[in-house]
């Protein structure tokens, strides 16, 4: 399953990459014009057009491609910057680690947080506090509902100019090794903004979930068995209610990478969110292109990642698993 599951990935990651390639040739703007902004003007035109020559922009956008792709294929490279000429894998690199520090961050405290809030609404709206619940409740629609660069500009303000309770400088203090509690320091804000809007979207699947399977027979059932609520809830409601959240993992880190790039460059977080407005801006063709290929590769283990979890936890789907694929070869052997 998950040889097939990587092998039917190639095509979708080759379309991907043929409709960036077109998207961002579209962009208005040269990138020889942008690299070198007023300065062309006491340049040569025949050194402007040897300069365009050598990042292949003379050609058709199509067959560019094809020379990207078949560098990529046969050596395994995704092409130089056009604006310092290193490899674009190289590039990327430098700006990897920070990327995974804070979407890694930001996924455990969404995943950790909406869950504890989810959990909390959903025990305060069935006990008798019904107000605080839906309190709590109005505020994590709101926290949902409020866009991630406003989440960081309202911090931003609050906990480095108003309270001081974090560092202005985003990754770490330049000739300084950091320790672990400093590095904290540093992290913890963006990497809460960028998690605000998915924790709460996990916590109303939570509470979503849970309500719905408050309402089943088999809760009842087991009620009338003898069994007390609290034991209902921790042995079985809350076991089954983790299904839609599982399946919401596989969503969380592509959200999580596009929210990173508007969320990056207002802290000045050095990552690939915001390497991914440099390149933008500065019409860096071959960049773009290698964000969007490594982008939808992370999409693609992400999502296979969340179904081995999922068939983990939930044993039916594996079972439902072995039977299709036993059918399908039944039917195989008799066709």
């Amino acid at each position: 399953m998950i040889l097939k599951r990587l092998m039917s990935a190639i095509p979708l990651l080759l379309i991907l990459s043929l409709f960036c390639f077109a998207i961002v040739r579209a962009i208005p703007g040269d990138p020889v014009d942008v690299l070198l902004g007023n300065s062309q003007k006491d340049i040569p035109a025949a050194q402007l057009a040897s300069m365009r020559k050598e990042f292949g922009l003379d050609e058709p956008w199509p067959k560019q491609y094809l020379s990207w792709l078949g560098g990529f294929v046969g050596r395994g490279e995704l092409g130089r910057s056009y604006r310092d000429g290193q490899p674009v894998m190289s590039v990327i690199a430098q700006r990897i680690v920070p990327t995974i520090t804070l979407t890694g961050t930001a996924l455990i405290f969404a995943f950790a947080g909406g869950i504890a809030l989810g959990l909390l609404t959903s025990f305060l709206s069935t006990l008798k506090f019904q107000l605080p619940g839906q309190i709590l409740s109005i505020a994590i629609l709101i926290v949902y509902s409020t866009p991630s660069f406003y989440l960081a500009l309202i911090s931003l303000f609050v906990f480095t100019q108003w309270t001081h309770l974090a560092p202005v400088l985003a990754f770490s203090n330049p000739g300084v090794e950091n320790t672990p509690v400093q590095f904290l320091n540093h992290v913890w804000l963006p990497a809460s903004v960028l998690a605000a809007r998915r924790g709460a979207k996990v916590a109303l699947f939570i509470k979503t979930s849970i309500a719905e399977e408050l309402s089943k027979q088999y809760v009842t059932y087991a009620l009338s068995k003898g069994l007390s609520f609290r034991e209902v809830i921790v042995k079985h409601v809350f076991k089954n209610s983790l299904m839609p959240v599982i399946s919401l993992l596989g969503l969380s880190l592509p959200a999580l990478l596009g929210g990173s790039v508007l969320v990056e460059t207002i802290f000045a977080w050095p990552g690939l969110g915001r390497l991914v407005v440099e390149a933008t801006f500065g019409r860096n063709y071959p960049i773009l292109v290698a964000l969007t290929v490594i982008y939808g590769c992370l999409v693609v283990l992400a999502n296979l990642l969340a179904d081995l979890i999922a068939e983990a936890i939930d044993p039916r789907l594996k079972a439902n698993a072995e039977l299709t694929g036993k059918g399908k070869s039944a039917y195989a052997k008799q066709t």
